[in-house]
């Protein structure tokens, strides 16, 4: 999967994902993106096809619910670092289960949380 970690979330969790040997992962620290708006964000994630990770889900959902196709986005809690891998790791794992994880996350929402674990839907049209 290809996926943008959101400035709100340590560069770290770029080079973990790497590390796993499944994600092609940036972060815009990373390719001159440090500090734009999250519009440009959610422009850079749909022109390269990639899953966006943040805890910033409110404004995301905001953002992508005005597209007609947007290619997804996992939203964790804010919590400690290894705590929020952990959740990004649970929302990753549900995906790569699905029969085509890219394909799955197309106009979707994986939302993890502590109280309700991982749950997953669609977003479009302004409707979660």
């Amino acid at each position: 999967m290809k996926l943008l970690v959101d400035e709100c979330l340590s560069p770290g969790y770029v080079r973990q994902l790497i590390e796993r040997g499944l994600h092609d992962a940036i972060h815009p620290r990373y390719v001159g993106l440090a500090g734009v708006r999250d519009d440009q964000i959610v422009a850079k994630a749909f022109a390269e096809d990639r899953i966006i990770i943040t805890a910033n889900g409110r404004d995301y959902k905001r953002l992508l619910a005005r597209m007609e196709v947007h290619p997804g986005v996992i939203i964790v809690e804010v919590l400690g670092r290894d705590a929020m891998w952990r959740q990004i790791l649970l929302a990753l794992d549900f995906i790569e289960l699905q029969p085509s994880p890219n394909d799955y996350m197309v106009n979707r929402v994986v939302e993890v949380s502590t109280a309700e674990g991982v749950r997953p839907y669609v977003l479009s049209d302004g409707n979660p």
